[in-house]
């Protein structure tokens, strides 16, 4: 049978390249979105529908007329807007979430995935971080997180719905936002491949819990394909690895030695930084559906430059 995907935030970092992974002879992939995309960057045999995620109308439409087997939500102000705008923010992130799980019961949704995220902790965190620390987030982009993790808690043991998510730390990744000060760790290879110095916002020192991009999709389309009886949990932390900034640049020299950097820490990012936990214990996902980051420091660097030098040619 046919598997009908639906991704909001269509046209994000996330979700364009999930959609490439999703798409195949027995599948549909619906990106939606509120922004007009470039027709480049919509993957191959896709269809992109253009909406605001807040209007319950639009929503309702779009469940009618494509009946969606699975939901992944990745539409999600980011925590930058979400200050300037609060209610906005509780708006999109939290507001039209709930819409979405109660459109996904109605219409039979086989499976929801969230994308939670490490922030949702707050601070004053130990380490390793474990996974059912207290959360306590000090902004509102991680309250609205943790309000989708209890709301699809609810909406899976009292309703059934299949409401699965990870916490993601840092991810690094070639479509990051480039206005995103605390994604320094993804501009920091763009900037080298095309040949400019690069000055990071944070110590030398500054290490917090990172994923590469790859090691992410793999692990949600192996997440929402795992049976069932063998999760343990709706939430599951994921982690990568730990590098330091100065370690960043060190590797990206081994392969790039002309690479010039320096640091110049920004208060506002090391306020952010400071509150991630440099390692964050993923074992239930480990034992319950098989988690295992792929890439390191090294070989993460390695195939990203390489990416990063076959799409920007110096």
């Amino acid at each position: 049978m046919k598997t009908t995907y639906l991704l909001t935030g269509g046209n994000g970092n996330l979700a364009r390249q999930l959609a490439v992974e999703l798409k195949h002879e027995n599948s549909l992939v619906i990106l939606f979105d509120i922004s007009s995309p470039d027709q480049r960057d919509i993957p191959v045999g896709c269809e992109y529908v253009q909406g605001d995620i807040t209007d319950q109308e639009v929503l309702l439409s779009l469940f009618e007329k494509y009946r969606p087997n699975v939901v992944l939500h990745m539409a999600s102000l980011l925590s930058g807007s979400s200050e300037t705008d609060r209610r906005r923010a509780w708006e999109i992130n939290a507001g039209s979430s709930f819409n979405l799980l109660e459109l996904s019961l109605k219409y039979g949704v086989k499976c929801f995935f969230f994308p939670s995220t490490v922030v949702t902790y707050g601070k004053d965190l130990v380490e390793p971080l474990p996974e059912d620390f207290p959360q306590w987030p000090e902004s509102i982009y991680g309250a609205t997180k943790v309000a989708v993790e209890r709301a699809g808690h609810y909406f899976h043991t009292k309703h059934g719905l299949n409401f699965r998510s990870v916490r993601l730390p840092f991810v690094i990744s070639a479509y990051a936002p480039k206005g995103a000060l605390t994604a320094y760790a993804s501009h920091v290879y763009r900037e080298a491949v095309e040949g400019r110095p690069f000055v990071f916002p944070v110590k030398e020192t500054t290490a917090v819990s990172t994923i590469y991009v790859k090691d992410v999709i793999r692990g949600i389309l192996q997440f929402i394909q795992v049976p069932d009886e063998k999760l343990t949990r709706r939430v599951y932390n994921v982690h990568g690895f730990s590098p330091g900034a100065r370690s960043i640049a060190s590797a990206i020299q081994k392969i790039l030695p002309g690479f010039s950097f320096s640091f110049s820490p920004d208060p506002a990012v090391l306020a952010i930084t400071n509150g991630i936990p440099v390692a964050m214990i993923d074992q239930s996902a480990r034992d319950d559906w098989g988690w295992n980051p792929r890439y390191s420091l090294e070989t993460m660097t390695e195939d990203f430059i390489n990416e990063l030098s076959t799409t920007y040619p110096s």
